[in-house]
């Protein structure tokens, strides 16, 4: 239905009639014109004759009085005079100081202060401070007074790269923190807003003797944020504030430093690159750093424009602006003042030299280059170009994850030294555990650097990089009482770790002031400056070896110079005689002889886990076999991958195990996800090529796979349907004649990478199901870092355990009851394996970085020795020398069923490796390298 408008027309009407409108209309404009007179004046006035009017007039026309004043305030802050920590006059206070902490007095302690010197003496901590150091000490009565008897007491550790707390265990999406990667550039973002004061991470790291870190964002960002120095000891109020180094100090008299993250190279161009966005090149990188700096430095210089005008202004003349700020440049243009302690990571030559570079254009200073894995081979640039002495902050030898990190050196070390550049070495927490600082160290000793740059390298050099070298990483009057005691100088395991005098583990007296056990090894005398000077590495047909202390055969078979002399004549390239009372040959010219002083001889080391063979670079698709496509059902049989097929020989990860005495690698496909990865291969690391001296030990060792948090992915969720997956298959073709049904029936082991007791039940369930099903499933359970939970378990059902690390950490939600060891535990999990008489192997470390499917573990098949070693010292005499030796050779050989003979058999082809000492001292070398796929003999290998 419409309905109908009505309209009403308007005509225009005569202008007598509209008169009265428009002189309303004038007067309206006239009004109008009059105030905007006005407005005009107001302006003219406010910008020309205000800022010369006095300050009566300021309500109308500038900044307030309070503003003016707090701008004169931050102008006063950039120009006053700060403490430069660096006075002489002893501190007689600690702001850390906790009242009622009682003082003590260690007697007889042998005191490596970190200056290089040691001094047979007592110590006195009180107040929180060193309050004495000299001979025949003593305090009041209530004093706590422990005779450590000639034990090692040494500064606090301070590591200096860290994100320990920021990356909270156990690892959880909800507790990662480590970087804002919503922009490659976030200086602004701070460290100190996400440390997560109850980590338990704090407290494990402490018991490796770690007192002081250094806690920053990770390396996704050209710019990752801010760091925050903290002591590893918890507080009472659970405030990070309160565990800040920096907590309660006087700020006129010591000065507050604050530190600064940057990262270059390959971690934020390749995240970025993912996101589409730049940096996608180094050139990307460099341009934004300028970029930033040039903003930075602009803000900068209106800052300093402004102090300029205020500081001519007088008689109450005002500013018409507030004073320049930016909270996003905040803290690079602290930097650019000089109150900032810049921290970069870098690992190529050309990217050190490009930030060097930036930061000479843009006038800051670089305080600590982190990582530079090769940039031993430019020191000459780090020396000269720059006014300061930039630290270098590295690993000792880990290497070859990445393209940027592949031409690591162990030597590198020795060579910053020698270059009179300082080198602080770091753990860079969880890539490393922190916990194993000291191993770092230990290992950089062993590889060239003298006892007191070692330890100079934990305490005092990044303690002084940190700006913080006037109270920690020292043993001086007047220092934080931040104090270890240890039971020998490369120890991993402290007995007791005393932070501003506070004791952190609450060691009983009477195993501080206990005799130096008798089993401690001889790396409490190392060796002299002269045995450890590198010897050039040849090669023989030929050898003969003499002086040898003890020779270990296998579990069953070893010789020991109490029976007599022992030797080995090894006559091109097989063993002519072993043992007591061999004859030397007349014509000994064909011979080299070679003299080991008491040194030790065991089979070749078997590396279990790492990628050796299948990867140079593990994140390079063309530097690497590659990962496995996951198996998602029992019908995918076929598509399994086996090793053999990507197999390469040579590189420079075999060739640095091969020089270890690592002579035999068992490496399984690469995959991060897949439940079921692959078949594995046993290979002679030294072989050449697939086509001499038979290579190949084993093509088909066992099948792995992998069950856990860990290795979920898309197709496949949760646990349960991982353990689902493998039941189904090996149920499937237990009859049948493939590579699933020999695993079910047992003709190759079962390998399986777990960690959480729950899912090991599950497993020995499964064994057993299978056994009800006519099968006889050899399972082994790889990683188990809570098998000691079912240790009696795994006994009865024949189980045998490949720990990979042999000193886990409770870093997954789901296997957080591992014993961390001394001074935490009483025992180990491997301890408890042990007494239960479960088979038991250790295998390479494999380190995680975060969620990423970094393997990490390039380079620490070299670590196997020291490994064992650590089992046998800090198992407390209940495993044996020759039983951790056992983890890492005959063991591994017989939980993986691998057919190779005897190297250390009379008739037989050599493979074995002599030692000039005890392999599990950190300062004996490898002197001889026999077989592992190679017909001569290696002397006196070098590690690159």
């Amino acid at each position: 239905m419409e309905i109908a408008m009505t309209h009403t027309i308007e005509y225009p009407q005569p202008w007598l009639i509209r008169l009265p409108s428009i002189l309303k209309l004038k007067k309206f404009l006239l009004i109008t014109s009059f105030i905007g007179a006005f407005i005009t004046l107001f302006i003219f006035y406010d910008l020309r004759i205000a800022p010369y009017a006095p300050y009566k007039y300021n309500h109308f026309i500038g900044i307030s009085e309070e503003a003016y004043r707090n701008g004169v305030i931050k102008c006063n802050m950039i120009k006053s005079n700060k403490p430069n920590n660096e006075d002489t006059n002893i501190r007689t206070s600690n702001p850390r100081f906790v009242p009622g902490t009682k003082t003590i007095v260690f007697k007889n302690g042998i005191i490596l202060n970190g200056k290089g010197e040691k001094i047979l003496g007592d110590i006195i901590l009180k107040n929180g401070l060193i309050h004495a150091i000299g001979q025949n000490l003593s305090d009041d009565n209530e004093a706590i007074v422990i005779d450590v008897k000639k034990k090692y007491i040494t500064p606090g550790l301070v590591d200096m790269h860290s994100h320990a707390a920021v990356t909270t265990w156990p690892s959880l999406t909800a507790t990662d923190d480590s970087n804002e990667i919503t922009n490659p550039l976030t200086p602004y973002v701070r460290a100190q807003d996400a440390i997560n004061p109850s980590d338990p991470q704090i407290r494990i790291i402490a018991s490796g003797g770690i007192t002081t870190s250094l806690i920053i964002p990770g390396s996704s960002n050209l710019m990752g944020g801010e760091g925050y120095v903290i002591k590893m000891r918890p507080v009472d109020t659970l405030s990070v504030d309160d565990m800040g180094i920096n907590a309660n100090i006087d700020t006129k008299k010591e000065r507050s430093w604050r530190w600064l993250k940057m990262a270059c190279g390959e971690n934020p161009k390749m995240l970025y690159k993912s996101l589409k966005q730049i940096p996608t090149t180094r050139l990307g990188e460099a341009w934004l750093f300028r970029k930033m700096f040039a903003e930075a430095q602009a803000l900068k210089q209106k800052q300093d424009d402004w102090c300029s005008a205020a500081a001519k202004s007088s008689n109450g003349e005002q500013l018409n602006s507030y004073f320049p700020e930016d909270l996003q440049f905040e803290s690079l243009v602290a930097l650019l003042r000089g109150d900032a302690k810049l921290n970069v990571h870098c690992h190529e030559s050309y990217d050190t030299e490009t930030m060097i570079r930036i930061s000479l254009e843009f006038n800051f200073t670089i305080t600590a280059l982190h990582h530079v894995t090769n940039a031993y081979k430019i020191t000459g640039i780090i020396k000269k170009r720059v006014k300061n002495n930039i630290t270098v902050a590295i690993f000792p030898d880990l290497y070859g994850h990445k393209k940027e990190a592949i031409e690591a050196s162990t030597k590198a070390p020795k060579i910053f030294v020698d270059a009179q550049i300082p080198v602080a070495l770091k753990s860079d927490h969880p890539i490393t555990n922190a916990q194993n600082l000291a191993f770092q160290a230990a290992k950089a000793y062993h590889y060239g650097l003298d006892e007191n740059q070692t330890l100079a390298a934990i305490t005092s050099v990044p303690a002084k990089a940190l700006g913080l070298g006037h109270r920690i990483g020292q043993i001086s009057l007047g220092y934080d009482a931040d104090v270890v005691v240890m039971q020998c100088i490369h120890c991993a395991t402290p007995l007791e770790v005393y932070i501003d005098g506070i004791p952190q583990f609450n060691t009983s007296l009477s195993v501080l002031s206990n005799e130096t056990s008798k089993q401690s090894l001889s790396d409490n005398i190392p060796k002299s400056d002269f045995a450890r000077k590198p010897v050039k590495s040849r090669t023989t047909s030929s050898v003969i070896l003499k002086n040898i202390d003890r020779i270990y055969v296998d579990k069953n078979h070893s010789y020991s110079s109490v029976e007599g002399n022992i030797s080995i004549i090894v006559k091109d390239g097989i063993i002519e005689c072993i043992g007591i009372n061999c004859t030397i040959p007349s014509n000994l010219s064909s011979y080299e002889i070679i003299d080991l002083n008491g040194g030790h001889v065991l089979p070749g080391i078997i590396a279990f886990g790492p990628a050796l063979g299948l990867a140079e670079i593990e994140v390079e698709s063309y530097a690497s076999d590659g990962q496995v496509d996951p198996i998602n059902n029992p019908n995918d049989v076929e598509n399994i991958i086996y090793a053999v097929d990507g197999l390469k020989f040579g590189g420079k990860h075999l060739e640095a195990a091969y020089k270890a005495g690592v002579l035999t690698a068992v490496t399984a496909p690469l995959s991060s996800k897949s439940a079921i990865t692959g078949v594995s291969i046993a290979f002679k690391t030294g072989a050449r090529s697939i086509f001499n001296n038979e290579p190949i030990i084993s093509e088909n060792v066992a099948l792995h796979a992998k069950i856990g948090t860990p290795y979920k992915d898309d197709r496949i969720p949760t646990v349960s349907g991982q353990i689902s997956l493998i039941r189904r298959t090996l149920i499937k073709n237990l009859a049948q004649q493939n590579i699933i049904g020999r695993v079910a029936r047992g003709d190759i082991p079962l390998i399986v990478y777990v960690d959480s007791k729950d899912e090991i039940a599950t497993l020995i369930k499964l064994k057993i199901h299978i056994k009800n099903l006519g099968g006889n499933l050899k399972l082994v359970i790889a990683g188990g870092a809570e098998a000691h939970m079912l240790a009696i378990e795994l006994a009865e059902n024949e189980i045998p355990v490949i720990l990979n690390p042999s000193r886990p950490t409770p870093r997954l939600w789901t296997a957080q009851h591992v014993l961390t060891g001394a001074p935490i535990t009483n025992k180990t999990g491997i301890d408890i394996l042990y007494e239960n008489n479960v088979k038991i192997g250790i295998g390479v470390d494999l380190l995680s970085e975060g969620r990423r499917s970094y393997l990490l573990g390039f380079g620490l098949e070299r670590d196997l020795i020291w490994d064992a070693g650590w089992v046998s010292r800090n198992s407390k005499g209940l495993i044996s020398q020759k039983d951790a030796i056992g983890f890492i050779t005959w063991n591994l050989k017989e939980i993986l069923g691998l057919k190779m003979r005897n190297g250390l058999l009379r008739g037989s082809i050599a493979n074995f490796v002599a030692y000039n000492g005890n392999p599990f001292d950190i300062s004996t070398k490898v002197k001889i390298v026999a077989g592992g796929g190679r017909s001569d003999i290696l002397i006196d290998p070098e590690q690159d």
